[in-house]
């Protein structure tokens, strides 16, 4: 897409993301762009911060050891290679020649900057069509400026930047800062690129560009800065600032849910990653963590204690201290305290399951209540049914895993133990501690070990000659 500047003409904006580096001081064999932060890699941050309307081109510029950051790209993300580690100028050197023709201005941001937001290159990228100049900086005031470049200014006007290995200055009050993130003139940047200085390290620096288009005598303000957030320019180097990043990440999320709607009982002790959604009205108690893709309704109390992974919990749902992995839950759900829900459950709307209940890829119908301390796994249970304390279904044979199926309106007895492939069918019982081998017929009432029908069915009362026990059929 294209943006109008105040003169009616139009700017076309590119984003070269540098994330070449090595990133040594991580001491990790994952990339440090695919650190996870709140269920994201943190490369995942920088490129939803460069999804904006203004930008119609992404590159990420990356290292061949490096190689397995561009299979997590998405499709429309574009990648350049650099062979060499020479420095940021050198790295943004290396995509230009992936540019479009119809790019005029060119924003480069770090790998590394995942507090970066959609605000700051949006205010970036207005700023620079705006302004008319060659080069414009996202700065920012620190008290310490650390490892970041210093901003010079003379008169009000910016000179240069000072990168920290640099400059041997003390500073006793607030330094302006570079925050690593600036954008271009593209036919400027293409022809001074070339021209940068090599440092005394060897490297070639992106920040020599800002000394060289101050100098340019050609245009009365040749370097703007907008100032941003102090969060913006903060980069991850090493565990210690992942950590720091991650808190402030999840003070972002946790405030965006609460004024989404969703009370948050004790922010401290709550982890929510990013990608959750959750409906309003619903209420998150203490120690409670949210990961990857959950989609929970409204209204639907979770915690304390509760972990949730991946999966769909619907509405006025209550989940007490009770962990649900890869699971659906219809709306109205109960479960817990201490419930395990695991892969491939599927709890259908108003089932109840209460403390020490495992599920595992098993369908459970609605209305059934399984109260406590049962295993159900590889099961398909019916609509109204109750399940016993104790009940396990024995999926697995030592080879192979097998199903169960318990109809409708049926009632499991307490301890009983359901030895896969078996069907119970509807209204069927089993009395407490039956070992049911065998399906068992509608309306039938199995007990003991192994189960046997205790009363006979309906139809099997009329083949043998009618329900009073006097033989009626013909010989």
């Amino acid at each position: 897409m294209s943006t109008d500047d105040a003169n009616g003409s139009t700017s076309n904006l590119a984003v070269i993301i540098l994330a070449a580096g090595l990133g040594t001081r991580m001491k990790s064999r994952t990339p440090k762009e695919l650190q996870p932060l709140f269920g994201r890699p943190m490369l995942d941050y920088v490129l939803r911060a460069a999804d904006v309307t203004a930008i119609s081109q992404r590159i990420v510029v990356l290292s061949p050891a490096k190689a397995e950051i561009a299979d997590q790209l998405p499709d429309d993300v574009q990648v350049a290679w650099q062979e060499e580690q020479l420095g940021t100028g050198h790295a943004a050197a290396c995509a230009l020649d992936q540019l479009s023709p119809d790019i005029t201005h060119v924003a480069v941001l770090f790998g590394d900057h995942p507090l970066l937001e959609r605000d700051a290159i949006s205010s970036l990228t207005e700023t620079t069509v705006e302004a008319g100049g060659l080069i414009t900086l996202l700065t920012t005031i620190v008290d310490d400026p650390a490892a970041y470049g210093r901003v010079r200014r003379n008169a009000g006007q910016i000179v240069g930047i000072v990168e920290a290995k640099d400059d041997s200055r003390t500073y006793d009050g607030p330094v302006e800062i570079y925050s690593g993130i600036s954008c271009y003139e593209r036919s400027w940047m293409e022809a001074n690129l070339p021209g940068i200085p090599r440092s005394a390290s060897g490297e070639y620096y992106l920040t020599s560009l800002v000394e060289m288009a101050a100098k340019d005598d050609s245009m009365s303000v040749a370097v703007v800065a907008v100032q941003a957030d102090p969060t913006v320019a903060y980069g991850v180097n090493d565990r210690v600032e992942l950590a720091r990043a991650e808190q402030i990440l999840k003070e972002r999320i946790l405030e965006r849910l609460m004024r989404d709607g969703v009370t948050i009982a004790d922010p401290v002790s709550t982890f929510i990653d990013d990608s959750v959604q959750i409906g309003m009205d619903s209420r998150i108690e203490p120690f409670t963590i949210i990961r990857g893709d959950t989609v929970i309704g409204e209204g639907t109390t979770v915690g304390p204690q509760s972990v949730i992974a991946d999966s769909r919990i619907g509405s006025g749902c209550e989940i007490v201290s009770s962990h649900v992995e890869s699971a659906i839950l219809g709306d109205r759900v109960h479960a817990g305290p201490w419930a395990h829900l695991r892969s491939g459950a599927t709890l259908r709307d108003d089932v109840h399951v209460g403390n020490y209940v495992e599920i595992k890829n098993a369908e459970i119908g609605p209305l059934t209540r399984i109260g406590h301390f049962s295993y159900l796994g590889d099961a398909t249970v019916g609509e109204d049914v109750n399940i016993g304390a104790g009940t396990v279904t024995c999926n697995y044979d030592g080879a192979e895993k097998h199903r169960t199926i318990i109809g409708s309106r049926s009632f499991i007895g307490s301890d009983t133990m359901l030895v896969a492939p078996v069907k119970v069918g509807e209204g069927a019982k089993t009395g407490a501690g039956s070992v049911v081998n065998r399906d068992v017929a509608p309306g039938e009432t199995v007990v003991g070990v192994p189960a046997r029908s205790k009363h006979g069915t309906r139809e099997h009362r009329e083949n043998r000659g009618g329900t009073d026990g006097e033989g009626t059929a013909e010989a």
